[in-house]
């Protein structure tokens, strides 16, 4: 039970918990002074030793008592009660309009009625030179008469001049609903929150948010470079009149938004009067700037193939989904959130657009005739290698239908805990000569590609300094060994690029293993420490491949060679296969291979017509875990389980939370994983390696991912923004003892055994 229930603080009887964020816990409180109930955000106290916390809840206050809005949630009173500092606010019974989306996509009337209240309060604190940073909807709190109020300026910015002249210093924000300048760091003015308000009004009008990936880099990503979906391609009921006011506010530019929250209002309003006004316009989704294009660097949002086995459909009947203990989606709503976001890192992009626009010119026609033709031919072959024939309906005992299969794919059954996936060959070789021709061009055999020596990869001189020696708290001091990970660094070209990177967690000294100024990424050390693979994009291209290198940077080899993303490649316990996603179908839907290190051998594990990504063995080499969904639905994502003996899958979890990127603990008894938390934001989850007694293990103001058990599986490794741009975090197993280890960017770590 919580320790602060039932007790005063400061003239406030606090009776429940109404909610908890990465930085705050909000509670139902009785002001005695005044017999009114209210709501008390409390910081806890493992957060009390760290002063950027502190900062963000004083600036908290000091912002929301200068704005004074009908629309924007007034604080009471503010005080420090046994050194924790607490904000009392009014209590807002009917929740957030995220506990409205629960429900599913709203009217448009509906919707209206909210952004009508919320955009001047927006407005408002823009000209008092404040921009809120974190428009979501789970910020924006409802009374019971249909009100809407603006919360959390937990980090808003309070500018000294204009509003146009605040810059952000770092990426701090939901990547979900942040806008393509705030995903890159630029400088940014009120027509960001206006592009966030606009992602809210996208969600409430389709259910679905317009951009949806398994990590924040990835959403940041699309943030900045992937038109949105059109609204009416998931919700048809939409006029085009809405539909093109959403897709205004969504542009990529800001000075082809809406300029103030008003205007986007006054133009929401014409559309619902005027539904059909847009039908004889031309609904484009937004466009982005081609010169020259500026690219947000995804960490390990990776590479992509190109063998074309046919997507086999697999629909699992629905299981009783599991309530995590201590999830924040069970129990009580909670109504007040905070949760700073995912730095994102700026990538380089050549575009010659004069050259684009005449060889798209002269070539259209060809490449139309040649599309059909590689339709025809795709199609003959992805038949001829699966043989998929017309599904037959497979009944249980009773008679009723429990999947549709094709001859010779699997079955999908269902049991009490888990779904059951059984049937599939184990694993089924796919390395025929006509398919080693599409995945290793111009080669008859799979083999070892040498990265061009131009590239300057490999650590001649590497360089190399001593981080900011941290004074680890005594639960940590006994941490050994070397870190693996990727950050962005200036090479010696002076290019900033993601490179993999190793932290000596005795001397503290930082050494750069690769130094090219393309951008490498999601790093795994093989089990006896020499070996390392990762993903990399050295055409800069966005389809990463796959690569293997010494620890030292030296004899770099190429193992995938294709046009389609290969990524989150990882080892198996016995250090002779490498394992990784492939999305062969160009489509999202990932499948999984594996691949000697040599080269040879690509093998085709798993495919079927849903989204596989990060796979990871257990480390008794019998399993394989990984995540997999519907592309188009990230709440779909769960965390199934192969089985390399039988071809069997078993799902180990079925909620409605994002999971993703699960890693076994050492001993195998357990599964770490990142989860989907009330607000939006990523938490680090735990469960058993059956599936069972899933929990939260630690959720951060931030995003935290990429965890990873230490050798000796008593600490956690993980990347988190929870002090404003994506570092390496330590902590105990079991979730406690947090604390920073790098003063620079740092993503994805792991442990490099043997260092």
């Amino acid at each position: 039970m919580d320790e602060l229930i039932g007790k005063t603080v400061g003239g406030y009887e606090i009776q429940r918990m109404l909610g908890q964020g990465g930085m705050a816990r909000v509670y139902l409180a009785r002001q005695q002074s005044m017999n009114r109930q209210v709501a008390l955000k409390v910081l806890p106290k493992q957060f009390l030793v760290d002063d950027t916390y502190l900062q963000r809840f004083e600036r908290e206050v000091k912002i929301v008592s200068q704005l004074e809005h009908r629309s924007i949630i007034p604080v009471y009173d503010y005080g420090e009660s046994d050194g924790q500092p607490y904000i009392v606010m009014r209590y807002m019974p009917a929740g957030t309009v995220d506990d409205l989306l629960k429900q599913g996509p709203m009217s448009p009337e509906s919707v209206f009625a909210i952004i009508e209240q919320i955009a001047p309060a927006l407005d408002y604190a823009h000209s008092k030179e404040v921009l809120h940073r974190d428009l979501k909807p789970s910020n924006v709190l409802m009374d019971d008469n249909g009100g809407a109020f603006l919360t959390d300026f937990g980090i808003a910015r309070l500018g000294d001049g204009q509003v146009s002249a605040i810059t952000t210093q770092g990426v701090v924000g939901t990547p979900s609903y942040m806008s393509p300048e705030q995903a890159q760091g630029k400088p940014i003015d009120g027509r960001s929150d206006v592009y966030s308000l606009g992602v809210m009004l996208f969600e409430m009008l389709t259910g679905r948010r317009p951009f949806e990936a398994d990590t924040p880099y990835s959403i940041a990503v699309m943030q900045v470079t992937t038109p949105p979906p059109a609204p009416r391609s998931i919700n048809p009921a939409l006029s085009p009149a809405v539909e093109k006011v959403v897709l205004k506010v969504l542009q990529k530019q800001p000075e082809d938004r809406h300029s103030t929250a008003r205007e986007l209002t006054e133009a929401l309003r014409q559309a619902i009067e005027r539904p059909h006004s847009g039908e004889s316009d031309v609904v484009q989704a937004p466009v982005i700037n081609q010169s020259p294009p500026i690219v947000v660097y995804q960490p390990p949002q990776a590479p992509v193939y190109t063998p074309q086995p046919s997507p086999m459909q697999h629909p699992v009947t629905p299981q009783p989904r599991p309530v995590y203990q201590n999830h924040p989606s069970s129990g009580s709503v909670p109504a007040y959130q905070t949760g700073p976001r995912s730095q994102v890192r700026r990538r380089r992009t050549n575009n010659p657009v004069m050259s684009a626009i005449l060889g798209a010119t002269v070539g259209c026609g060809l490449l139309l005739v040649i599309a059909l033709l590689a339709i025809l031919a795709i199609s003959a072959f992805s038949n001829r290698l699966t043989g998929v024939a017309n599904p037959t309906p497979v009944t249980d005992d009773s008679g009723v239908v429990i999947s549709t299969t094709a001859p010779g794919q699997p079955t999908v059954r269902s049991t009490a805990r888990n779904s059951v996936v059984s049937g599939i060959p184990a694993p089924l070789d796919l390395t025929s000569q006509a398919l080693r021709q599409t995945l290793v061009p111009n080669n008859t055999q799979p083999t070892v590609i040498p990265f061009p020596d131009e590239l300057s990869y490999g650590i001649s001189e590497p360089p190399a300094r001593l981080e900011s020696t941290p004074s680890l708290m005594t639960a940590l001091s006994e941490v050994r060994g070397t870190l693996l990970f990727s950050g962005g660094r200036i090479g010696p070209d002076d290019v900033d690029s993601f490179k993999i990177l190793t932290l000596n967690l005795g001397t503290w000294e930082e050494t750069a293993i690769t130094t090219a100024s393309t951008d490498s990424a999601y790093p795994q050390a093989s089990p006896d420490g020499q070996w390392i693979v990762f993903q990399s994009d050295t055409d800069e291209d966005e389809e990463f491949d796959i690569y293997i290198m010494k620890n030292d940077g030296t004899q770099l080899h190429k193992l995938t060679v294709n046009d389609v993303v290969d990524r989150l490649a990882a080892w198996s316990p016995d250090g002779e296969w490498i394992v990784f996603s492939s999305d062969v179908r160009s489509d999202g839907n990932l499948d999984l291979y594996r691949v000697r290190p040599s080269g040879a051998d690509l093998q085709v594990i798993y495919s079927s017509a849903e989204r596989k990504s990060h796979p990871r063995y257990s480390p008794d080499g019998r399993h394989i875990v990984f995540t997999s969904g519907d592309q188009t639905d990230a709440t779909t994502w769960e965390i199934l389980r192969y089985d390399l003996a039988d071809g069997s899958v078993t799902r180990l979890t079925n909620n409605e939370s994002r999971d993703g990127s699960p890693l076994y603990s050492p001993d195998g008894k357990s599964i770490l994983y990142i989860t989907t938390v009330s607000d939006g934001g990523q938490a680090i989850a735990v469960m058993d390696a059956d599936g069972q007694n899933a929990r939260i293990l630690y959720n951060s103001p931030g995003a935290d991912w990429a965890a990873s058990y230490s050798p000796d599986g008593r600490y956690i490794a993980l990347s988190s923004n929870m002090s404003g741009g994506d570092r390496v975090f330590l902590m105990t197993a079991d979730g406690q003892n947090v604390q920073q280890v790098t003063s620079r960017e740092g993503t994805y770590p792991s442990w490099l055994p043997g260092a």
